[in-house]
């Protein structure tokens, strides 16, 4: 069990060094996505807030790809089928399906940290949340905290796909996904709620202790886990031809 975290440590680590010039487009896209979707996001003079849905459908959709590093397999996909590819090569080796996982799991995690480091502070300083919700540093954790909860579960779906899907099929399936976000972003702001005037009011008035984050924390690892379980159980029958 524990060689198995270890191989995976090992195939992250060759993938990073591979791409590692992409760092810099992902910290320049973490800082581009916190700017932009901050400008959905503007506080009153009563430090109340105007938050318009399309700030919530930003967040639903570019908060997973806070799990994600930028390298030449993620651009390529569509194009060159490049997970299947990269399966095909590592069965050849061969390197067994859960240690190809485990290292997708620990790209993800590293993903989650590095570009939240980016993310949330540009985030807090453009919207100028000390003036609202969050006027403290645990509440601004909590927050990050409670997305990245929701980060988790919906990689964990990511994983699913990109691992059993050829590369065409991931990016349908990913576009049907963004449409339904969407749907159900107008959905709740027609019935007069609204996500990230929600998680930012929870954080700001419980900060670490916030239900929602824990809830959020709790339900992304599960959902994680249940999803590598069961692209563990389907990856070894996967036809890579």
């Amino acid at each position: 069990m524990n060689n198995t975290w270890k191989d995976g440590w090992i195939l992250f680590k060759r993938d990073l060094r591979q791409d590692r010039l992409y760092l810099i487009w992902n910290v320049i896209f973490m800082i581009y996505t916190a700017i932009a979707i901050s400008m959905f996001a503007s506080p009153s003079s009563r430090a109340g807030w105007l938050i318009n849905p399309i700030g919530d459908f930003m967040m639903l959709v570019m908060i997973p790809f806070t799990g994600f590093y930028f390298s030449k397999r993620s651009f390529n996909y569509i194009k060159e089928d490049s997970y299947t590819r990269m399966l095909h090569y590592y069965r050849t080796l061969p390197i067994p399906a859960i240690t190809v996982i485990k290292g997708r799991v620990i790209q993800l995690l590293s993903a989650l940290l590095l570009n939240g480091v980016f993310f949330y502070p540009v985030f807090y300083l453009v919207t100028g949340l000390s003036d609202g919700p969050i006027t403290h540093i645990g509440g601004l954790l909590a927050f990050a905290l409670t997305w990245t909860g929701y980060g988790l579960l919906i990689n964990g779906v990511y994983i699913f796909l990109e691992l059993l899907n050829r590369g065409q099929k991931y990016f349908w399936i990913s576009i049907v996904g963004m449409a339904s976000m969407s749907i159900l972003t107008f959905l709740i702001y027609g019935l007069g709620g609204n996500i990230l005037v929600f998680t930012l009011e929870q954080s700001g008035r419980y900060s670490l202790l916030s239900p929602l984050m824990w809830g959020s924390l709790i339900i992304g690892g599960v959902g994680l886990a249940v999803c590598c379980k069961i692209t563990l159980s389907k990856l070894g029958k996967r036809d890579l031809i």
